[in-house]
Formats: structure tokens, sequence, C-alpha cells
């Protein structure tokens, strides 16, 4: 998690602060690459030293990510391999070998994608690490796998050689099932394609179907987002989608506003809440869901597997969708249409995405909605007991 938050504050000022195409810099912003530039635009821009420097620094964010899901995936295959009694050195090579094999190649262009230790397919990191381990441990726990050596064999050598079995046919399971991810993900993506010409993807029931898979996967810990980020790029994504088409009222940057229902969630705890343990937790997170930082609040709470939160945790985004398509097919609010980070703060992101003040005073009607809506389940938890009060005072760590 300190990693994490960590990258996340590099994520924010490179997106915020050193984005030669965000806010600050851009036209659309407060274009201050227009006069560091000597008034250059278009690719005589991008082409300037400043700008390059700039750019430079999302190779350091891309870097940070994949370290984090690295790490994150060594430690959690040494805790797995001490679970189920196989060799820890042995488990975390074929955890970090089998997400490399099955990381998919793209057929048309030869290019390794490299997303499974990014941002983006974070969970799949440590779903990998969870399979492999455990194929590992059970063929690992077969000692008829293991080859006899030589008894001159030194005998750390007799030992890892003698796992050579078990490491190939681990590993072999892994190339095959790269394979078959990676034709199974080319026929969603056709079949994606195909859909994203109907309106199926901005029908109302179908974006509530979606918003309800999406943070039911967040009850269970699973990024809801990253699961869906196909979908997401090929049926939601600001820069695939014809802006002024009066049909297109759901893009990536009206869901990514819509993320405002965990702040509420803090307030409610905050203002409603007689429990000292999650008033001190919510209050410690606010500062980084402004940043749309949820996973400290999520797990720190936690609202992971809590049935005190599933109902409104799943209603209230759903909630915010329904306003917000009215709000937008009404013509109160324009299409959110600009590609922004997603570590923009709350109100600016929303009122920077669709081009008008208006859409930061949306975010804001979800967030008094989004309070309201968790406040009856917030009051009602009063009455139970929570782990961290009854152990004196809430204190946090």
């Amino acid at each position: 998690m300190p990693f994490w938050l960590t990258i996340s504050f590099f994520d924010i000022l490179g997106n915020l602060f050193l984005n030669p195409t965000g806010f600050l810099f851009d036209r659309s912003g407060l274009n201050l690459g227009f006069w560091l530039t000597g008034g250059l635009t278009g690719e005589d821009y991008l082409q300037h030293g400043i700008v390059k420097i700039l750019l430079e620094y999302k190779f350091i964010i891309f870097a940070g990510y994949k370290m984090t899901a690295i790490t994150a995936s060594i430690i959690l295959a040494m805790k797995l391999s001490e679970i189920w009694h196989s060799d820890k050195i042995l488990t975390v090579f074929c955890a970090i070998a089998s997400t490399v094999f099955i990381m998919p190649h793209n057929i048309f262009t030869q290019v390794t994608q490299t997303d499974y230790f990014s941002n983006t397919e974070f969970f799949s990191t440590f779903a990998i690490t969870f399979l492999s381990a455990k194929i590992f441990s059970k063929l690992y726990n077969i000692k008829k796998l293991f080859l006899k050596t030589p008894k001159s064999f030194p005998r750390e050598l007799s030992y890892y050689v003698s796992a050579t079995l078990p490491i190939l046919l681990t590993l072999l399971i892994f190339s095959m099932l790269s394979l078959a991810t990676t034709l199974l993900k080319a026929e969603v993506i056709i079949l994606l394609e195909n859909l994203s010409s109907s309106s199926l993807f901005q029908k109302p029931l179908f974006v509530m179907l979606y918003q309800f898979v999406v943070w039911l996967l967040w009850w269970f810990g699973i990024p809801g987002y990253s699961v869906t980020s196909t979908l997401q790029d090929i049926a939601y994504n600001p820069a695939q989608i014809s802006i002024g088409d009066s049909s297109t009222i759901f893009t990536m940057g009206f869901f990514e506003a819509g993320i405002v229902h965990i702040l509420g969630l803090m307030i409610a705890i905050i203002v409603f809440s007689q429990h000292e343990s999650w008033r001190k937790v919510s209050i410690f997170s606010i500062p980084f869901m402004f940043f749309n930082v949820q996973e400290l609040f999520i797990f720190g709470l936690p609202v992971v597997l809590n049935p005190i939160f599933l109902m409104p945790f799943i209603f209230a985004p759903i909630a915010n969708c329904v306003v917000g398509y009215f709000a937008i097919s009404w013509g109160i609010v324009p299409i959110f249409f600009a590609d922004l980070p997603w570590t923009m703060p709350i109100f600016f992101s929303a009122a920077a995405g669709t081009h008008s003040i208006m859409g930061g005073v949306l975010q804001v009607v979800w967030l008094i909605m989004d309070i309201f809506i968790y406040a009856p389940f917030v009051i009602t938890a009063n009455a139970m007991k929570v782990d961290g009060d009854k152990k004196g005072g809430g204190k946090i760590g």
C-alpha cells in the first residue's frame, strides 16, 4: 500500500502538473506550454525540448507501477509458499515467469503488452501469482515428480535441479494459458467492436448492469475497472467516441467522475458514524480520495466484503449514472468528452471533462446524493460493534 500510494502521488504530479498536454500546459487549459515554447503548436510543440523532457516523466510513472506490481507479486508468492508448503525461491520464480509468459503478444504489431505490470491490469498480476503458486505447490508436493540426481551433486544444486519437473509443468500450463487468453481476448475484442456500432453500450439498462458488475467486483476486493478495461477502451474511451453525437452520453470520463460515491461514504461516516475507528480511517483517507485513490479506504475500513455496505456500494454509482444520464440528455450538463487523467481532483475533473462548470456541479450533486444514500446504512451500523472500537479508541495501525 505505501508503494501504491507513492506511485499514485507521482501519477498525480505527472498528470496534473508535468503533463505537456494536460490542464496546465494545453491550450484547452491554462496554456502555459504555448508561452514556454515560444508560441509553438501541433507537432512542433510536441517536438520542443521542454515538452520532450516532460513526456519522459511518464516513463517514471509506468516504471513505478511495474515495480510495485512485481514487488507485490514476489511478496504474495512468498506468503503463499509458506501456506502451501513449497519452496519460496522457486514459487517466486514461477510467479514472475508465469506473469511474463501470459503477457499476450499483439499478433498484429508484434509488441508485448506489458499492461499486466501496470496500474490498468494490476489485478492480473495478483491473479496470475495466486494461480501459479497454487499449481506449483500442488506439483511440488508430489514427490514422484522430483528427479533423482547423482549423489556426487552438491546438496544445493541437487535440491533445485530435482524440482525441474514441477517448474516445467507449471510454466507449460501457463504457456498454454497464454495462447488461450490471447485467442479469447482477440475474439472478445472483435465481438465488442461489432457491438460498438450499435447503441447497446449507451443504453441506460446496459450501463446499470455494467456498473453493478464493476462495483460488485470491487466489493470482493477486485478492481472492477481493471477487469473491464477492454470494454472501456472500445465502448467508453472518449478518444473513440464521436463528439457531438446526441446519442453519446456515457464515456470513460463520465464513469471516472462517478467514483465520487466513495467520498460520499467517507463523509457519511464522518458525519453520522459513532465508531471512532471508522471515523479515523475516513478522515485519514479523504486527502487521497480527492485524487481518486480509493484503495486505502476500501481495504482500510474495510468496505471489501463488508455486508453493511454491499447494497449502497452498488446502488450509489448506479444512481449517479441515472441522474447523470438525465442531466446530459436534457442538456443541463455537456458530454464528458475530454480524456483526463484519473487522478484529477473531483469537481475540477468533471468541469474540465465537460469544459463546463456544470460538470463540476453535477459531481457535487452526485456527492450530496451519495452521502444521503450511505447515511441510513452508517446510522444502522452504529448499533453494531466494531473491532477497532472494542480495542480501546479504535487506533489505526
